[in-house]
């Protein structure tokens, strides 16, 4: 399910780049500088950034690369080296590059601020800025006028009245959208004990609204094109059935992972003995649920 976190990144970062270099390279709004957003796609080495942007402001032309982990690993520093390598290649300008860590599970203390390559005769030096969203002042945001960065509040460093501040302006506004990927942002965050939802107590964006946008429809339907790929490959009535629900328990397994943890022994028996149509049910009860139990009754 990291691509959910990683799809609304680029949609958040999309619709308004200024507010994500404001957030994540700390380049302030009221700063002048003129943004183009550039393809994603590296040739070279058939990669694909987060996020990349041309900027020129009144000295110079600069690149700023963001690149957003949901769980950190060593490999994410040497992945970091080769996106900044393709990305100078191919533009031949400056290059920021920014590691934007989107909670701190598994995070060590120190990351270097520098990384090294040497091959032979080349060698090069990668200066890494690493964001833990975690830090940044939840209040700093919201004293922007800036809808599009209110779903990050959950990640950042916030306050209950700060995401109940956050909350009434996306409802307030009645944007449904951002509301849905600020309730899958708290998730990522708040997966252990105290769920995001339970934490807002009745604060949170009505259920009717989640439902009007995009991104839950995106979440339900990923059941069920897992499920249709699976039904494909078995061809026969049968097979489709069973690919169906294969493909809804994962993608359900996943999801409740994601905002609650570790699933306990007896809700894993529940999904195992699940057939499609159920799971089907339970896969739209679990993007509003405010526990397993509710999700899967």
């Amino acid at each position: 399910m990291a691509k959910q976190f990683d799809r609304i990144f680029k949609l958040l970062s999309d619709k308004d780049p200024r507010a994500t270099l404001a957030l994540f390279a700390g380049i302030p709004l009221t700063e002048e500088l003129a943004v183009e957003p550039l393809d994603r796609e590296l040739n070279l080495t058939a990669l694909q950034t987060d996020t990349l942007y041309r900027c020129r402001d009144n000295e110079a032309e600069f690149l700023v690369h963001i690149e957003s982990v949901t769980s950190f690993r060593k490999a994410s520093l040497e992945r970091q080296f080769d996106y900044v390598q393709a990305i100078t290649s191919k533009y031949r300008l400056p290059c920021r590059s920014y590691l934007v860590l989107l909670n701190e599970r598994g995070v060590p203390k120190r990351i270097p601020g520098e990384l090294h390559r040497a091959f032979g005769d080349f060698s090069a030096t990668l200066r890494l800025r690493t964001v833990r969203l975690w830090l940044v002042p939840a209040k700093r945001i919201l004293g922007l006028k800036r809808p599009q960065l209110l779903p990050w509040i959950p990640l950042l460093h916030a306050t209950q009245a700060d995401m109940e501040q956050a909350v009434e302006r996306l409802r307030s506004e009645n944007e449904a959208e951002l509301g849905a990927h600020m309730v899958l942002l708290g998730g990522l965050r708040y997966r252990s004990k105290e769920a995001f939802l339970e934490r807002l107590k009745g604060m949170i964006i009505s259920e009717e609204m989640l439902k009007e946008s995009v991104t839950y429809q995106f979440i339900v339907d990923l059941g069920r094109q897992e499920g249709l790929k699976e039904g494909l490959k078995e061809g026969l009535k049968e097979g489709r059935e069973k690919g169906l629900a294969k493909g809804l328990r994962k993608a359900l397994t996943e999801m409740l992972t994601i905002r609650f943890g570790t699933l306990s022994l007896s809700a894993k028996a529940k999904l195992r003995a699940a057939g499609s149509d159920k799971l089907d049910r339970w896969v739209k009860q679990a993007v509003t649920a405010r526990t397993v139990k509710d999700a899967l009754k």
